[in-house]
């Protein structure tokens, strides 16, 4: 029973000593991963800190003072920008004007042209006007002319047949047309002949 005791004894006191050393390997594992963590992130973290450092040397640099060099050079940039915007005001102005010239000299051509053919148009007008008095002159005479052989009172009207032989175009004489379309009336013998149109008259 002694041995027995001694024993049993002895396991409890070795799985009492167990446990801890368990815990503490646990631990260690524990440890070991984490530290490994560690140093993974820490490699991810000496990028940035380098393009840290970069981006404050490239700050400090662009917040340096410039030189007296740089400073003319920039004076000469902004004033060579300031005359070239003012050289392209001037040409877009230029521009304009020139599309204004040339809109008002299109504009008058077509009034000269106008003009042209207002003229032409009466020039036209006056010389139809001119051709159709002078039918209306031989119409008259030839009314007359009708009038003394036949024995006609003023009061008697003729017909285009019985004028025809006197207008002198012809063997039978044919009656003249208006130039620009007019219907021609005979009238009395004591009357002038006319033409519908304004202006086509006998004095």
């Amino acid at each position: 029973m002694s041995k027995i005791k001694i024993a049993i004894a002895s396991a409890v006191v070795l799985a009492a000593l167990a446990a801890p050393v368990a815990v503490q390997h646990q631990t260690i594992q524990q440890l070991r991963q984490e530290n490994e963590g560690l140093k993974q992130q820490a490699a991810l973290v000496a990028p940035l800190q380098d393009k840290l450092a970069s981006a404050a040397q490239e700050a400090a640099r662009a917040a340096a003072p410039l030189s007296a060099a740089q400073v003319i050079e920039l004076a000469r940039l902004r004033n060579e920008v300031s005359q070239l915007r003012q050289q392209t005001n001037e040409l877009v102005r230029a521009r304009q004007e020139i599309q204004m010239l040339n809109q008002r000299v299109a504009s008058e051509a077509q009034a000269g042209r106008n003009a042209v053919a207002l003229q032409a148009r009466a020039m036209e007008q006056v010389s139809a006007a001119n051709a159709c008095i002078n039918n209306l002159r031989i119409m008259d005479g030839s009314k007359a002319q009708w009038a003394l052989e036949n024995h006609k009172q003023n009061t008697d009207v003729p017909t285009v047949d019985d004028v025809r032989p006197y207008m002198g175009r012809g063997p039978n004489g044919a009656m003249p047309t208006c130039p620009e379309g007019g219907v021609y009336t005979l009238g009395a013998v004591g009357e002038k002949p006319t033409c519908s149109i304004p202006g086509h008259a006998l004095p």
